[in-house]
């Protein structure tokens, strides 16, 4: 016959079971890797609340993406949930931009589709803390079957003028410094003289780039090619605004900026 600490333990891993069945969509909780998604927003101390979107995974880890709305690509946390009980779990966020941190725990509370910060994380999203609502199956099934279409899409040519940075960078000649994002994860590249492919992934606010092959010739003193494809291959994150397309770097390296070509 089962002891007490048998008994508890039993009951405290079929409450995390029964949390982990409510935070996914119904349709998807038997899929290979099902997401849950969650979005809301943040006050800030000045200019206009974080937006906030939240990925939990049947394989236990999480994606957290947070757009300040400040023409830069939104910041990636990634890391692992962990129920704690049948209505709470912990969120443990281990990466930002691809980047290890110092782990940090935020703990919620799951009532109904909404999701609330407890007292004890409520403090740093302001004196209401964060409430972040379920995306329902439907309506996020229908979002990504979608094609990627429209200025505010990231699909397109389109040209490099300028990496912000602390120190700015201008590109003097845009149209020799492009990027054409096709459908299907493809890319052609143009750096000043040389050419190629790339392919690309893209997921949400987040996008990677890899070089293909690329032509090799020596341009001219003073070209941005080398710089160019380097930082393309370290891009972490996108987001447009009309006809800007922003490609957001680590940490200091800043954000690439393009335009839409005509």
């Amino acid at each position: 016959m089962p002891n007490r600490r048998s008994r508890f333990t039993i009951l405290a891993l079929g409450g995390a079971f029964f949390l982990f069945s409510l935070l996914l969509p119904s349709s998807d909780t038997f899929a290979a890797v099902a997401t849950a998604t969650y979005r809301g927003d943040a006050p800030a101390p000045s200019g206009p609340a974080r937006k906030i979107e939240l990925r939990l995974r049947t394989d236990g880890t999480m994606t957290w993406i947070t757009d300040y709305r400040n023409n830069r690509a939104p910041i990636i946390d990634e890391g692992h949930w962990n129920p704690i009980s049948a209505e709470e779990f912990d969120l443990i966020v281990e990466i930002r931009d691809g980047k290890p941190l110092t782990p940090s725990v935020i703990r919620f509370e799951k009532k109904g589709d909404v999701l609330q910060t407890t007292p004890q994380s409520a403090t740093q999203f302001g004196t209401q803390g964060l409430q972040l609502k379920q995306v329902k199956a439907t309506a996020a099934n229908s979002a990504a079957k979608a094609p990627i279409v429209g200025v505010t899409s990231p699909v397109g040519l389109w040209h490099w003028e300028a990496q912000l940075a602390t120190d700015k960078l201008v590109v003097d000649q845009p149209d020799r410094y492009t990027l054409e994002i096709q459908p299907g994860g493809k890319a052609l590249v143009r750096a000043d003289c040389n050419r190629g492919s790339a392919s690309y992934k893209l997921e949400g606010r987040g996008l990677s780039i890899k070089l293909g092959a690329l032509t090799r010739a020596a341009c001219s003193p003073g070209s941005l090619a080398d710089r160019y494809l380097k930082a393309l291959e370290s891009v972490v994150g996108q987001r447009t605004k009309g006809e800007n397309l922003f490609l957001d770097l680590p940490a200091e390296a800043g954000t690439l900026k393009f335009v839409r070509a005509k």
